[in-house]
């Protein structure tokens, strides 16, 4: 007769977990504009990003665009009053990062500058009542769990609102690019689901041209984003990963991606103009 096998408290616990969590039910999947951009530039830098844990590398355009994000939040937050408290807090949070020297550092922090003397300008004349800024949404769609942040949020003077999001790079759109744009319209989605009806207006300020460009969503719209959010949660579901070697010249992860067809044409001697 064999010797009884006997089994330490601590190794019970473990396979008690084990079990536990093998039969636990998965979270539903989350979903963000940002993930779905990504995923639908090229499934594998989704990938490399939200499943590897991949960092973006940092470059001025990045460095920009988040100083100008965390300056106007830090100001409307805090209450600002003038635009020398918008401009301390453009110094208190910028972010150092992604660039090649001094100079260049000195030329986007300029520009930042510049923009937010522009944008406090035009914020000054408005006639509607901030009610929110980097506000978050997260509620289920369907199976799914929708999630962002909304730059900022408006009461107009006739009781509607306005979802205003800011745009920091220097392509400015156009009005049939804004008006069949994904992000606006997860934003609209996000705004009801805050404020508990439709945003009237929404918008993209493209600070680096100080512009304004309103759009509205219809239901057909939304039933668009619906199935987008769909479409893209089944290929993520299936880990449809197959890389889009098309999109490598704009890609941040071009020089370190190993399907990276720029690796490739840079060993070859190639120029990438």
């Amino acid at each position: 007769m064999g010797t009884p096998l006997f089994l330490s408290s601590s190794m019970l616990d473990k396979i008690k977990y084990f079990f536990i969590n093998l039969f636990r039910p998965k979270p539903p999947m989350e979903l963000s504009f940002s993930r779905i951009s990504a995923y639908r530039f090229c499934p594998w830098k989704y990938k490399m990003i939200y499943e590897d844990g991949k960092k973006t590398p940092p470059t001025p355009q990045i460095a920009l665009g988040l100083s100008v994000h965390k300056a106007l939040e830090e100001f409307h937050k805090n209450d600002g009053r003038d635009l020398d408290d918008l401009l301390e807090a453009y110094n208190r949070v910028w972010v150092n990062e992604g660039f090649l020297n001094p100079q260049q550092t000195m030329q986007f922090y300029e520009k930042g500058e510049k923009m937010l003397e522009a944008y406090f300008e035009w914020s000054q004349l408005r006639k509607s009542e901030i009610v929110a800024v980097e506000k978050e949404f997260r509620f289920p769609v369907g199976n799914l769990i929708l999630r962002g942040i909304i730059d900022r949020i408006d009461k107009l003077p006739d009781d509607t609102y306005e979802v205003i999001d800011y745009k920091t790079h220097a392509e400015m759109w156009d009005q049939a690019k804004i008006d069949s744009d994904l992000q606006i319209t997860l934003y609209a989605i996000g705004c009801e689901n805050i404020m508990k009806t439709p945003p009237a207006v929404l918008s993209y300020y493209f600070l680096a041209h100080d512009q304004v460009i309103s759009t509205s969503r219809t239901q057909k719209d939304f039933d668009f984003a619906y199935k987008e959010l769909a479409d893209v949660a089944k290929k993520l579901k299936a880990k449809d990963y197959k890389p889009d070697t098309a999109k490598c010249p704009r890609c941040d992860f071009r020089t370190l991606c190993k399907f990276s067809t720029v690796k490739t044409a840079v060993a070859n001697g190639k120029s990438l103009s």
